[in-house]
């Protein structure tokens, strides 16, 4: 009788024993997730100070949903200062042209003013809306094209007569700049699948580019490989630094922290999004002194 009543009373104090080490492990577990609620950015982890397995266990899972919220904390806070600095550019992209009009609208209301002036200042007035018009274009293009409902009519397009018939359009601008022009297609006509009125918006985008930074040269090449219908765009912007070519496609970058007052730094960004759209490829690389954006689209086949 005196071996059981021993036995007994051994098994509840090691029954005790462990209910105070577990009672004051849990007491430790939630004075650090009070520190944690209170310090979120920490990133700390529940830490056991106890061997019992059950209750490791526990605290693991518990950091598992710990370590969720830390990343969903941390995109939330990523995207709200990428949210907070595209309102910033856009309000810097819309106030340098509405301050340059206003500047002029106050000069031609100035009685000193000749009328010779006057025509000159209605006419920058004129140039700097149309810059407003087409910033405002392209926020609202933006947000149109990122959206999951943005209509594309698909069909087959011969790549050549798109490609030849834009870069003509800019004959003159690329003249007026000095800048010479090298075109180099293939002759078998080339077709693919894409909306003719968005890709023709892609070549838009892309010469308009070179224009505002080729120097001296400005080569287009066509090509096939593989079933893939290959352009590539190169211009001469030699000062392009290796870590910008993973920015180029970002919103928003001009290639100029001063921020360039003619773009919104959204052209090659709608590029991107209009080509995967219609599932096509685009990289930007370095070759030699020569800056390279290519496209790919996967060639239609029997078509013409």
């Amino acid at each position: 009788m005196l071996y059981v009543s021993l036995g007994l009373s051994l098994v509840i104090i090691i029954l005790i024993a462990r209910l105070f080490f577990l009672r004051r492990a849990l007491k430790a577990a939630a004075k650090q997730m009070e520190e944690i609620e209170l310090h979120p950015e920490s990133n700390r982890e529940l830490k056991s100070i106890t061997t019992d397995k059950a209750t490791e266990e526990l605290l693991i899972k518990v950091n598992h949903i710990y370590q969720a919220r830390q990343r969903e904390r941390i995109v939330y806070q990523r995207r709200e200062t990428q949210i907070r600095r595209e309102i910033e550019n856009i309000s810097h992209d819309l106030r340098t042209p509405l301050t340059s009009i206003l500047g002029y609208v106050e000069l031609i209301r100035d009685d000193t003013t000749e009328e010779r002036e006057r025509r000159e200042y209605l006419e920058l007035i004129q140039k700097r809306a149309k810059v407003l018009q087409g910033f405002i274009q392209d926020f609202y293009d933006l947000s149109r094209i990122e959206a999951e409902d943005y209509p594309l009519l698909l069909e087959v397009v011969q790549v050549q007569k798109i490609l030849s018939e834009t870069v003509v359009s800019y004959y003159h601008e690329f003249e007026k700049r000095h800048i010479e022009v090298t075109v180099d297609l293939e002759e078998r006509p080339a077709h693919i699948i894409a909306d003719g009125i968005q890709f023709n918006r892609i070549l838009n985008n892309l010469i308009q580019n070179a224009l505002k930074y080729a120097e001296k040269e400005f080569k287009i090449k066509q090509s096939t490989h593989e079933g893939e219908c290959i352009l590539k765009f190169l211009n001469d912007k030699n000062r392009m630094k290796e870590g910008e070519l993973n920015l180029i496609f970002d919103r928003f970058y001009t290639g100029d922290t001063a921020r360039n007052s003619q773009s919104t730094g959204l052209g090659l960004t709608i590029v991107k999004l209009l080509a995967e759209k219609q599932k096509g490829r685009i990289t930007a690389r370095m070759e030699d002194d020569f800056f390279v954006i290519e496209l790919r689209f996967q060639l239609q086949e029997g078509a013409g």
